[in-house]
């Protein structure tokens, strides 16, 4: 079974992760915190199959294939570019899509 490296910073997800746990964290610390531990399992996951989540529908507006992981009311947009996947945006439920 192929084994992929995750990489963060190719796009930005880790700001987009740093927005949504703010935004959670305003109404409940601890529900912030289970929801940046939950999202970063479920990234890993990404490191064996990373091809078996959907074609994400921004697919259409780039020149490569962009994946998106379901984690609960967010999806999670990566690509996946040689051995590395790499995490594009992480977006909620009536966020601007990853264009």
């Amino acid at each position: 079974m192929k084994k992929y490296r995750i990489d963060t910073s190719a796009g930005e997800a880790e700001s987009d992760i740093q927005e949504i746990f703010d935004f959670i964290k305003e109404d409940s610390p601890e529900n912030a915190i289970k929801w940046y531990f939950n999202i970063q399992d479920k990234i890993l996951t990404l490191t064996t199959l990373a091809n078996r989540c959907p074609k994400a529908p921004e697919s259409e507006l780039v020149s490569y294939t962009v994946y998106h992981l379901i984690v609960g009311n967010y999806r999670v947009l990566y690509r996946i570019e040689e051995d590395t996947v790499q995490i594009l945006h992480v977006r909620g439920k009536g966020q601007k899509t990853y264009m």
